[in-house]
């Protein structure tokens, strides 16, 4: 706490009873293993009476959301939105942090408005394109799929269809994960540790009357990338095993 300058309390759970009676005892470090005691990685969000109302949890301990990304999926903003300009859309984008390590689970969020009196095509339109965020090829980061919220059935009745749209709010959210790995060690020691992440986001528009040309719309984000805290604690605090 001192060296990172904590200043929120930080509990111990030496004996992992808390860990315990969550249910989150990794049984793969039997007694003995230095590592015995520890537990799954799980995230819970409780309320001001204590209420879990959700929880996240993770497969693997290398992995992990941040508190940001949780934050931003449920529906808070934590990191500095940028406005892109669009036609026919108002687009505003954020990554849920601005700095992550090795490892962590972030949240890439696009708040789109489209204009009113007209509608966007959701997933699963034919003959239209429908709003798609696409991202290029990153070595580094895995892209998990966007999740869209839910659509609505436009009926058009010149052409006698039914398609699924969106109107008015629409935001799409899609998890990035931060490798590990000798690759990301060098950008970490670098004199620039920082990356580009680049897509574009798709997308078609009609009113009741004039349906525009499908469009692209360029997007990127930035990220800089810290080390791991691997300084041991102090020799008194450092657990011991005999």
């Amino acid at each position: 706490m001192e060296r990172r300058k904590i200043t929120f309390p930080l509990l111990s759970d030496p004996d992992s009873a808390i860990i315990r009676r969550f249910g989150l005892l990794n049984p793969e470090y039997p007694e003995g293993d230095p590592a015995h005691g520890v537990p799954y990685p799980m995230t819970f969000i409780a309320d001001e009476h204590g209420i879990v109302s959700s929880k996240f949890f993770e497969g693997s301990y290398v992995n992990r959301r941040t508190a940001a990304s949780i934050l931003a999926l449920e529906g808070e903003a934590v990191a500095p939105a940028r406005d892109v300009e669009a036609e026919h859309l108002t687009v505003r984008t954020f990554l849920s942090n601005e700095e992550a390590f090795p490892g962590n689970r972030i949240t890439l969020v696009i708040d789109v408005e489209v204009a009113k009196g007209l509608h966007a095509y959701a997933p699963g339109s034919r003959g239209y394109r429908a709003l798609e965020l696409r991202l290029e090829p990153q070595p580094l980061v895995s892209f998990g799929e966007t999740v869209y919220p839910p659509s609505h059935p436009y009926v058009f009745r010149p052409l006698k269809e039914t398609v699924p749209v969106f109107e008015g709010h629409v935001r799409l959210v899609r998890d990035l994960t931060l490798a590990g790995g000798k690759e990301m060690a060098d950008l970490v020691r670098s004199a620039d540790p920082t990356l580009t992440i680049r897509g574009s986001l798709e997308y078609q528009v009609c009113s009741d009357r004039v349906c525009y040309p499908p469009r692209t719309l360029p997007l990127s984000w930035t990220l800089k990338v810290r080390p791991l805290e691997r300084e041991r604690p102090p020799e008194p605090l450092q657990r011991k095993r005999h």
